[in-house]
């Protein structure tokens, strides 16, 4: 059923006639085989994932000299606000010129030109959905049904094995065995975040029978299984947050999606006290858990990357430390502060970070609003849709509060394809949008250009040489992989 949906959905003319579609379904397609699939099997899964991300990053600009795209992707520019615009220049301006003057110019080059980049892939996934329209919706409703079936698929994998053949090899249950594709339990945790929103959606809108509900429901009420095993707090807060949200403005449509995610927390709830509770100890494999509940109002040790990530700000408030630079001064708990506007203030400067703090809170806001007409006027599947995308969207900012949302490939990926998707859903009601002009589409590809130089200048000493670099590091005394940019997060030359 599900396949053939697939098919029928790639079949319409609209999904795939613009060029742009593909750009968008490249992006889909990293999302899909991140979590996956082993990019890398001689690094750790992060790296493996940041190399594939580069790889990404190429397509897209190769991409953008395909006839046709380039316009599409420059309209969704020109369509924002012009203060908008404005803004987005003049924070990615301040940020070069705090990596220019920054101690490691490369390092902190490369930050900024991969957010750069990233701006890029979120106004191309826009004009992708743009240009497929709603018919791209169910597409993209099915890759990442997709992306959590497969998951899914490695879980129960690990789980037989662990129940199985675990013993026989000293190897008791252990539920963090259960999360494969990741580096850190809490990088899945951010997945979470900005997928599980929609893999209800399917069964709500898709089949009617009780029977097929239920299948399609299997899925989600696993997700939420992995949400009880995992401990991560962060993940917790973020979907509350776009419960939240969504309870304030999706009306009657958000709150019947708020109404089967209870549902699915309480199915979740029940795998768990069945699949990790009940049968291990059934086969004398009691699980090792990863339970917070010692700590779970402690802020494990962000009060200190807090407090350093401050301290930068008011030594250097208006330029930063430099991007990437607050993994330049190592400390004992993060390359990173786990806060994203306390990120932007201690490494490109306080304007800066007041600028792209204004962005993203006017267009989580001005969504909102559609999102607040779509429901009230649009049919159900379409107002479904509108519903997951803000509570993504407001989930993924609470947790970039928190956590390293706007730090980890996959973690950024997703992001960027969730907030194009809101962008191009918001924008569809914009019924005719010009193309920037010739000035402007040649400024705007030779910083593209100059982005992409940056990235091959930044990533280019290491590159052939991260497994020895992470195994140098990790023979010096009492060190552990934090990454950033790369597993070995630290930066010093």
């Amino acid at each position: 059923m599900f396949i053939e949906n697939l098919r029928t959905e790639f079949s319409r003319p609209a999904v795939l006639a613009h060029p742009a579609s593909w750009l968008l379904l490249a992006v889909a397609a990293y999302v899909f085989l991140a979590p996956n699939i082993d990019f890398a099997p001689h690094l750790t899964w992060h790296d493996g994932q940041r190399l594939a991300q580069l790889v990404l990053f190429g397509v897209v600009a190769v991409g953008l000299v395909v006839p046709g795209v380039a316009n599409a992707v420059s309209s969704i520019w020109a369509a924002l606000p012009g203060w908008n615009r404005m803004a987005w220049l003049a924070a990615f301006a301040l940020g070069l010129v705090s990596a220019v003057q920054a101690p490691l110019e490369r390092w902190a080059l490369l930050e900024w030109a991969m957010l750069l980049l990233l701006l890029v892939v979120v106004l191309g996934v826009a004009a992708g959905r743009r240009a497929g329209g709603f018919a791209l919706d169910r597409v993209l409703m099915m890759i990442v049904y997709a992306t959590a079936v497969a998951y899914i698929s490695k879980t129960v994998v690990v789980y037989v094995a662990m129940l199985t053949v675990g013993a026989t090899y000293g190897q008791g249950f252990n539920v963090r065995e259960l999360f494969t594709g990741f580096s850190n339990i809490r990088f899945f945790g951010h997945v979470q975040t900005l997928l599980l929103p929609f893999l209800l959606l399917p069964a709500l809108c898709w089949v009617a029978r009780l029977r097929y509900r239920l299948l399609l429901g299997i899925v989600p009420a696993l997700w939420w299984m992995l949400v009880v095993a995992s401990g991560t707090r962060g993940t917790w807060v973020a979907l509350l947050i776009g419960v939240l949200v969504v309870l304030a403005f999706g009306g009657q449509t958000g709150r019947r999606w708020i109404k089967w995610q209870i549902a699915g927390l309480a199915c979740g709830l029940l795998c768990y006290a069945v699949f990790v509770l009940l049968v291990p100890n059934l086969m004398d494999q009691p699980a090792s858990f990863l339970h917070r509940t010692e700590d779970i109002i402690t802020l494990s040790g962000r009060e200190v990357i807090w407090t350093a990530a401050l301290s930068y700000t008011s030594e250097h408030p208006w330029l930063g430390i430099g991007p990437m630079h607050f993994a330049y001064f190592t400390n004992a708990v993060a390359a990173h502060p786990h806060n994203a506007i306390l990120q932007f203030m201690a490494e490109w400067g306080v304007p800066a970070a007041l600028l792209f703090t204004v962005v993203f809170a006017a267009g989580g806001l001005a969504f909102a609003g559609r999102v607040r007409q779509v429901v009230a006027s649009a049919d159900v599947q379409t107002g479904m849709i509108a519903v997951a995308l803000l509570a993504a969207l407001a989930g993924g900012a609470a947790q970039a509060m928190v956590d390293g949302m706007l730090v980890m490939p996959v973690s950024q990926i997703v992001l960027a394809l969730i907030c194009g998707w809101a962008l191009g859903f918001y924008l569809m009601g914009h019924s005719s949008i010009a193309p920037c002009g010739v000035v402007e589409k040649r400024l705007a590809a030779a910083i593209i250009i100059l982005a992409l130089g940056c990235v091959v200048y930044g990533v280019q000493p290491e590159i052939g040489h991260l497994e020895q670099r992470e195994e140098q590091y990790l023979a010096l005394p009492d060190t552990r992989l934090l990454p950033r940019f790369w597993a070995q997060g630290w930066i010093n030359e």
